[in-house]
């Protein structure tokens, strides 16, 4: 074969138009996605500062706690009531308030595929 056919490099220009439609889709669909992810980590900050709230508020309560412990006696500290009363401030210490991460949105690489193929040489040159 010394060129490409008209079929072929027909074909190139097709596969070629095809993609450079397909890139702006994948544009458009970023865009929309970049909207969405926004809302979504909007949301999701809220979320986080209840639970930073919630976790405030669990602390508070766990040095109240602490503080009601202290005030007894050794020997009630010590008991049976005194080591259950330990028990539910280590639970209360142990609850799990995590935040959430924020959502990034992956990038996607680079599409000059079209400009490749129409860039192919038809003949040897």
């Amino acid at each position: 074969m010394k060129n490409l056919s008209k079929e072929q490099q027909q074909e190139i220009n097709n596969l070629a138009a095809e993609l450079d439609t397909l890139s702006e889709e994948i544009d458009a669909e970023q865009d929309n996605s970049r909207e969405a992810i926004g809302k979504l980590n909007e949301k999701i900050q809220r979320y986080n500062n209840v639970i930073k709230n919630a976790s405030d508020f669990r602390d508070g309560v766990v040095q109240t706690m602490k503080d009601y412990w202290a005030s007894k006696e050794e020997d009630w500290q010590e008991g049976d009531e005194g080591e259950a009363y330990q028990g539910w401030i280590d639970a209360m210490e142990d609850l799990e308030l995590n935040k959430l991460e924020l959502v990034e949105l992956p990038e996607v690489e680079e599409r000059g595929h079209s400009a490749i193929l129409s860039d192919m040489p038809p003949s040897p040159e």
